[in-house]
């Protein structure tokens, strides 16, 4: 006799046939499985619960057997109103079951733009050259630094203090050079006898030793 019957195993509908219900299933998947008449037609989904199905083998929707603790959410869904309904791809990023895409991140509920030590800190953007990040900014390291980080030669550090000692002695001459300057000392032997003292201890600068590339600018600070 043709029977159509699913087999259960803890609860679980594990198969669904058509044929002898008391077919020999010992050497099958199915052995030691209950056996459940169903009606011709009916279409039942292997892994199931039993309890999914209604008395006259229809399948209860999906809001139904979550509201009967049968069912988890599945991920990506919420219920609203009663209603089950897919996550939008903004709302799943937020919800951190997806990345949000390079160079953004979720912040307050927002998805929202990295500012750019977060960018630099992910991989996504180099840091520029001659630049270090201290806490949330970009600043500008000192010559040291870069030499020490392997970022400019001991050629290239000595001439760069070189051009700046020599460019700052020029300026600290031309300051005693201006049309200003030169008038008062003619008009006051003191201020002239002031700005000679400047003048002098300005050169004695170049006779330091090291100069141009270490200068001790301390002992003429006060000039």
């Amino acid at each position: 006799m043709v029977t159509h019957f699913i087999t259960v195993s803890n609860g679980i509908i594990t198969g669904q046939h058509c044929g002898d219900i008391k077919a020999d299933f010992s050497k099958t998947p199915y052995h030691g499985h209950e056996r459940v008449v169903i009606p011709q037609g009916v279409m039942v989904s292997v892994t199931d619960k039993i309890e999914f199905y209604t008395n006259d083998w229809q399948r209860k929707p999906d809001i139904q057997l979550i509201n009967e603790g049968l069912m988890a959410i599945p991920e990506g869904h919420v219920i609203e109103e009663g209603v089950l309904r897919r996550l939008s791809s903004e709302e799943r990023i937020v919800r951190g079951i997806d990345e949000p895409p390079a160079g953004y991140k979720v912040e307050d509920g927002e998805i929202v733009q990295m500012t750019r030590v977060e960018r630099i800190n992910a991989g996504l953007e180099e840091l520029p050259k001659g630049r270090k990040i201290e806490g949330d900014e970009i600043v500008e390291m000192s010559l040291s630094e870069q030499l020490a980080a392997g970022q400019i030669s001991q050629e290239d550090y000595d001439e760069i203090l070189a051009a700046e000692n020599i460019d700052k002695l020029q300026c600290r001459l031309a300051e005693l050079q201006t049309s200003e300057v030169l008038a008062q000392a003619e008009l006051d032997d003191a201020y002239a006898a002031e700005r000679k003292a400047k003048l002098a201890a300005l050169i004695a600068v170049k006779k330091q030793s090291g100069w141009p590339v270490t200068v001790d600018w301390q002992e003429f600070a006060a000039l």
